[in-house]
C-alpha cells in the first residue's frame, strides 16, 4: 500500500530547485557545464556546502561514545588523521585501485540516504547507479576526470561503469519503486537523481547532488532534536574543522608544482576529489558507528 506523501524537506526542495535551474542554465549556455570555471565553482560549492557535513565526526563521534575524554578525543583524531593519511598513501602508490575503492565506498554512502525507505540491495543498486549513469552519459568528460585522478586505468573504471550503467538505471527505477511503498519523497529523489545524471554534466550533476541534497541532509539529521545552545557548538565545530581541512588543502595547493599555468584546473579537481577520498573513508565509519548508535545519520 502506497503511503501518503510526506511534505518535503528543505534539502529536497533546495536539490530539486537547484537542479532544475542548473538543467535550465545548461539548456541556454550549452558550454555552462564545461571549464575550469566550473571546477572552481565545484571546489567552492564542496568548501561550503559540502565539507561542513565531514566537519561535524568529531561531534557525532562523542555522541556516540568513541570517545568521552580528552585522551579519547586525541586518540580520535590520531586515528582519523591517520586513516585519511593512509587513503593519501595508497592513492600515490595504487591510483587505480584506490579510485574504485573510493566510488565503492561513496556509492554505499549515499546511499544511506535512504536507509530508512529502502532495504540494503536496494541501496546498494541505488547508490551504484547514482556514480555510474554519468559514466554512461557523458563517457569521454567521466574517462577524462577519472584520467586526471588515476591514470590510464582510471578510463578503464569509466568504462566499467558505463557498461554497468544501463542495468543499474533498471535497478535505480525497482529502488525507486520499491521506496515509493514507504515515501514518495524518497522516489522522487531517486528519479530526479536519475534524470540529472543524464541531463547535467558529471561535475555539474555532482555539485547538485553532493552540495545540495547529500550534505545538508547529513547537518539536518546531525541537528534534529539538539537544544539550540547544543546547536551552536555544532556549528562551531563545523566552522572550525571546515577551517582545517581548508587550510590543509591550502597548503598543499601552495605546494603543487603546477600553480599559476594552465593546469590549474586539473590540479584543482585532484585536490577536491583526493582530498574528499581520503576523508571519506574516516567518515564513513565514524557515520556507521554512529547509526549503530542510533544517535546520527
Amino acid at each position: 500500500m502506497i503511503t501518503r506523501a510526506p511534505a518535503l524537506t528543505p534539502e529536497t526542495v533546495v536539490f530539486l530547485t537547484l537542479g532544475t535551474a542548473a538543467s535550465l542554465w545548461l539548456a541556454l549556455d550549452g558550454a555552462a557545464g564545461s571549464g575550469g570555471g566550473l571546477v572552481l565553482v565545484l571546489a567552492i560549492a564542496v568548501a561550503v556546502a559540502g565539507l561542513p557535513h565531514g566537519a561535524l565526526d568529531p561531534w557525532v563521534a562523542r555522541r556516540a561514545g568513541l570517545w568521552r575524554t580528552r585522551v579519547g578525543c586525541a586518540a580520535f583524531h590520531v586515528a582519523y588523521l591517520a586513516l585519511a593519511s593512509a587513503v593519501l598513501l595508497a592513492w600515490h602508490w595504487a591510483p587505480g585501485l584506490s579510485l574504485a575503492v573510493f566510488l565503492a565506498i561513496s556509492a554505499w554512502h549515499f546511499a544511506g540516504d535512504w536507509r530508512e525507505h529502502l532495504p540494503a540491495w536496494a541501496r546498494a543498486l541505488a547508490g551504484a547507479a547514482l556514480l555510474a549513469l554519468p559514466a554512461w552519459r557523458w563517457p569521454n568528460e567521466v574517462a577524462d576526470a577519472f584520467g586526471l585522478l588515476s591514470g590510464v586505468s582510471g578510463a578503464s573504471i569509466a568504462s566499467t561503469l558505463a557498461t554497468l550503467a544501463p542495468w543499474l538505471a533498471l535497478g535505480m527505477v525497482g529502488a525507486a519503486l520499491l521506496a515509493l511503498r514507504r515515501s514518495a519523497r524518497a522516489a522522487l529523489e531517486l528519479v530526479a537523481i536519475a534524470l540529472l545524471a543524464l541531463l547535467l554534466p558529471p561535475l555539474l550533476y555532482f555539485i547538485v547532488y553532493f552540495c545540495a541534497l547529500h550534505s545538508p541532509r547529513h547537518l539536518r539529521l546531525a541537528a534534529a532534536g539538539a537544544a539550540p545552545d547544543a546547536r551552536r557548538r555544532m556549528g562551531q565545530v563545523a566552522l572550525l574543522y571546515t577551517a582545517l581541512s581548508l587550510l590543509a588543502a591550502a597548503v598543499v595547493w601552495l605546494g603543487l608544482p603546477a600553480v599559476g599555468t594552465q593546469d590549474w584546473s586539473a590540479d584543482l579537481l585532484r585536490l577536491v576529489f583526493i582530498g574528499l577520498a581520503a576523508l571519506t573513508l574516516p567518515h564513513m565509519l565514524v557515520v556507521m558507528h554512529a547509526e549503530r548508535a542510533a544517535v546520527a545519520p
